[in-house]
């Protein structure tokens, strides 16, 4: 009788607590100061040169949920230019992950589904999930002026150790970082537009080009890293315009753009196709062929990730 009492009081202590949690909590999504948060980002994307529209925002499921999310890069103000046009996101989700405790984020956008979380222990732990990426939708075609097609999957999985800097709080360190990286596309293309595309032989300024359909098809990327350094394990591509494989290494950095790749390149692009492309089909004539295979193209990307150098 007495073990009885003595469990029956333990249910109802852990009871209490549970819905002092869950009251706690409720009680903070319902009284969230939604309104300075939406002027929040509205400030910080116009800091950037975006615009940010938000439908609504609100309370979620122990989470704060934005619905009908436009972004759109902010006008010159001049006469002859059309308003940019905005990217489009139904919905995004912003709330706690309790294993291992961190954030999650969660969004519906572009006919598919992307799940985020970091988590802060001893070390920063990121996942990232996106499913069924429809290219075509969102208004992608709007917002970067090039007309995309096909769907893409993507899961990352990344453990970064924190250091301290100087004498400042401890900081993830991407350049010490340990997971992997898997990329699926299902009949990517490009059904046209106009990209801004640096071509060395023609200089350093960005060159507006026209775009011709270029069919990039299913592709399948697999990479590994262990302490910074990384491994591309698999990378190959077909379609009827283009075969590709990349094979080598990625040394990452603290800051992505500084992350140096060491990459061999091999293409096979259709004679019909290369004709299509103009400019950079010229500029891929000038790339050396394969010396396993002289009916392939072996090039090799080195420099930075924001500074790439091909050749």
């Amino acid at each position: 009788m007495a073990e009885e009492k003595k469990l029956s009081l333990w249910k109802r202590i852990a009871g209490y607590s549970a819905f002092s949690v869950f009251a706690l909590i409720t009680a903070f999504f319902l009284t969230f100061p939604y309104e300075t948060l939406k002027e929040r980002v509205r400030l910080e994307a116009d800091a950037q040169g975006y615009v940010v529209k938000i439908g609504s925002l609100g309370p979620g499921f122990f989470s704060l949920r934005a619905t009908d999310v436009k972004i759109s890069a902010k006008s010159t103000g001049a006469a002859e230019e059309a308003p940019p046009q905005a990217l489009q996101i139904d919905a995004i989700s912003v709330g706690p992950a309790l294993f291992p405790p961190g954030v999650a984020i969660s969004a519906r956008a572009f006919g598919g589904s992307v799940v985020a979380k970091a988590g802060m222990l001893k070390d920063v732990s990121v996942k990232l999930e996106a499913e069924d990426i429809d290219l075509s939708k969102g208004n992608l075609k709007g917002f970067t002026g090039i007309d995309f097609g096909g769907t893409i999957d993507l899961s990352a999985a990344l453990a970064m150790p924190q250091v301290k800097v100087g004498g400042g709080p401890a900081e993830p360190d991407l350049g010490a970082a340990t997971g992997n990286l898997v990329l699926e596309t299902h009949g990517v293309a490009i059904n046209g537009g106009t990209a801004n595309v640096v071509i060395p032989m023609y200089g350093a300024e960005p060159t507006p080009l026209d775009l011709p359909k270029i069919v990039l098809g299913d592709i399948t990327g697999k990479l590994k890293f262990e302490k910074g350094a990384g491994t591309i394990e698999e990378f190959r591509g077909k379609s009827a315009d283009l075969e590709v494989g990349i094979t080598g290494t990625i040394k990452l950095a603290k800051a992505l753009a500084y992350s140096e790749p060491n990459l061999e390149v091999r293409f096979k692009p259709d004679s019909e196709f290369q004709k299509r492309l103009g400019l950079v089909g010229s500029a891929l004539s000038a790339v050396g062929s394969d010396p396993k295979d002289p009916s392939w193209r072996l090039g090799r990307l080195t420099g930075f990730l924001g500074k790439p150098n091909f050749r």
